[in-house]
């Protein structure tokens, strides 16, 4: 049985290894994907946008917790295509310049979203599952959201049990804000929790129909 580490590590190499079969590259032109390039190109599976456009969406929803500053989404452009995951369409009636999602583009992010879930993500960025799950809809099919979100209510409930065991040990010996904080992100999961079990309900209606 694998070790928490050697479970990372073969995770990790397997990743690598399907980017690199889909970009074509040498693994010195391997790109370092960023979760502000993956957000982008999720948003542009489904339209066309300019980077200003994309720029409004970022601050103007959740997404700007990965950033909304122009000193950050423009160079995330530039970077995604030079690596030909999108490219810049000029609008000859308005010459407005666009930004579409290549083929390669769909490839990493389906990539991206089909990888297995790890504790460490619901521990330390379940957030980006969240993100994960939001662009899964033209780009995974239901068996392969069932299986994810299968394995993040699993997940999720493991981590929450270790919560409430270490509330439980040493809950009442905290700091009143300190405990109210934690009860606080219990509070958070339990949330979650509810929130993937139902989703899950609904993608297996949907799978039954």
């Amino acid at each position: 049985m694998l070790n928490l580490w050697e479970y990372l590590e073969t995770n990790t190499i397997r990743t690598i290894f399907a980017v690199r079969i889909v970009l074509n590259m040498r693994p010195d032109k391997i790109i370092k994907t960023t979760l502000l390039d993956y957000a982008i190109l999720g948003l542009l599976q489904d339209q066309l946008l300019s980077g200003y456009r994309i720029r409004k969406v970022f601050e103007e929803t959740a997404l700007g917790n990965y950033s909304s500053s122009p000193g950050s989404i423009y160079p995330a452009l530039k970077r995604l295509q030079r690596f030909d995951l999108i490219v810049s369409i000029v609008d000859k009636t308005t010459t407005k310049t666009q930004f579409k999602i290549t083929k390669k583009g769909i490839q990493i992010l389906t990539v991206w979203l089909s990888k297995p879930i790890e504790k460490q993500e619901v521990k330390k960025r379940i957030y980006e599952l969240f993100l994960r799950f939001g662009f899964m809809s033209k780009l995974a099919d239901n068996e392969q959201k069932i299986k994810f979100l299968t394995s993040f209510r699993d997940l999720l409930g493991e981590y929450l049990n270790e919560l409430l065991e270490f509330h439980k040990d040493v809950g009442s010996d905290m700091p009143l804000h300190g405990r109210l904080a934690f009860e606080f992100g219990i509070e958070s999961y339990k949330t979650s929790l509810k929130w993937c079990k139902k989703a899950l309900l609904q993608i297996k209606k949907i799978d039954e129909s």
